[in-house]
Formats: C-alpha cells, structure tokens, sequence
C-alpha cells in the first residue's frame, strides 16, 4: 500500500498507479475515465493526509446489551484545530463534563468487573485482618 514517504508517481502514469486504481475501483468506470492526471494527483493526496492524520490512539469497544450493541470510541491524539474553531466551540463545558464521565464510566466498569471476578473466585484481596494490622501499627508508630 502507498504511503506518504514512497516516490511520487510520473505524473502521466496515475492511471497505472496501483493505490489510485484502488481509489478509482469504487467508482464507475464511465466517471473515472474523466478525470485528470491532475485531479487524480490532488486524490491522492488527500486520501494519504487523512491517513497520515488519524488519532494516535483509537480504541473501539463493542458492547453487547441484551439483543442490541453499542460501542464506545476513544480517540485521542494531538490538538489540530484552529484556536480561532478552538474559541468557538460551544460545547468545551459539555465535552470536559462528558470525558469526566466517561473516565468515571469506564474506571466503575473496570473495579465492578473485578470486584464481581473476586467474588465468583472466592478471592479476598483485601482482607479485613490486613486492615485491623495497618491499624495497630499506625497506634505503635504515630509518626509514619
């Protein structure tokens, strides 16, 4: 597959280029046969800058819920707005109170999900006497 560091095709061969006869595959052979080295230059291009330009961590999660599915999505990467587009969001209370959320969601999901594998296995992580030990030490030591 082509990537953004391989040579640049001669620019009368963009009919022969393997990833624009991919890009051109999906399209009816009557309209691709209109276009130009040129324009076939510029699609190129753009399709390599939005590769080039996806998150640096994206993370899908199907869930299943009784008969449907849902997902969640967590894409993150570097800031590559505009400050002016930055400035004019209307929603930075709404989207710093919903990735709150979400972190929340998905830390509760993470601890039940462990607290439910401790209790099917029997497993005591955490054990009341281990407690009552921290405690008798603090009261010998008060100054730890």
């Amino acid at each position: 597959m082509f990537n953004k560091h391989s040579k640049p095709t001669h620019p009368n061969n963009y009919q022969k280029d393997p990833f624009v006869q991919k890009i051109l595959a999906g399209i009816p052979a009557q309209t691709a046969a209109t276009f130009t080295d040129a324009q076939l230059s510029e699609l190129k291009r753009v399709f390599i800058e939005r590769v080039s330009n996806s998150s640096a961590v994206d993370m899908r999660l199907s869930i299943p819920f009784f008969k449907r599915k849902f997902y969640l999505v967590l894409l993150m990467g570097k800031e590559k707005r505009s400050q002016q587009r930055l400035k004019n969001s209307e929603f930075k209370i709404l989207n710093g109170f919903s990735g709150t959320m979400y972190t929340l969601a998905i830390i509760s999901f993470i601890l039940s999900s462990l607290y439910i594998i401790e209790r099917e296995l029997r497993i005591n992580s955490f054990p009341y006497n281990q407690i009552e030990k921290v405690r008798e030490s603090l009261k010998e030591n008060p100054k730890i």
